[in-house]
């Protein structure tokens, strides 16, 4: 089913010219360890809007209690990678992708500050139909942040790191504060969309 969102058509074939396929990403898995999350994107009044979650806080967990993307580490019965963001989407937001959302491609691979033998594919989908997160067990909140909000809240914030507390580069939406590796996946996407230099 093709999407024609009239407000954010020119943001999306954008983005796809900067997009990865998606074969490339499971080249990636036989590198290092593996993970993925999914950028989900979806049209909102202000344009495009992202879906975020507030981790539960949780002993053990390197990302307790911070704002994130839905995804996780690949399992082996996951088979490819994108498998293993779909499945995250649907464990941490509710959201079963299939038949719901266009996954466009992925971004490069990274790895989070925190985590460094860890890479993580961000994969990008954008809704085919009107779609509502619900909090899985993981999550303690998730919510629709409009891409076009995030540039003029760009700062720095002090938090609390594996390094002790630092000032990060930080987008604030609401009462959240997003910051690490969903900044710098977001950083780069509102670039990829035409929001940012």
């Amino acid at each position: 089913m093709p999407c024609h969102f009239s407000l954010s058509e020119a943001s999306i074939e954008r983005l796809r010219k900067f997009l990865l396929p998606l074969e490339l990403a499971e080249a990636e898995l036989r590198a290092k360890p593996a993970a993925a999350v999914m950028i989900l994107l979806r049209e909102g009044g202000q344009g495009l809007e992202v879906l975020l979650g507030e981790r539960r806080k949780r002993e053990g967990d390197p990302w307790s209690g911070q704002v994130g993307l839905p995804g996780g580490r690949h399992h082996e019965e996951d088979g490819t990678l994108l498998s293993t963001a779909i499945r995250e989407t649907r464990e941490e937001v509710g959201i079963d992708l299939n038949g719901c959302a266009e996954v466009l491609g992925h971004m490069a691979p990274r790895a989070p500050g925190n985590k460094p033998e860890l890479l993580v594919v961000p994969f990008v989908a954008i809704a085919t139909v009107p779609l509502e997160a619900s909090p899985g067990p993981e999550m303690t909140s998730v919510f629709w942040t409009p891409l076009t909000a995030l540039p003029a809240t760009q700062g720095k914030t002090l938090v609390p790191t594996i390094l002790g507390e630092l000032y990060v580069p930080s987008y604030t939406f609401g009462e959240w504060l997003i910051w690490g590796f969903t900044y710098r996946v977001l950083e780069e996407l509102l670039v990829f969309v035409g929001l940012s230099a």
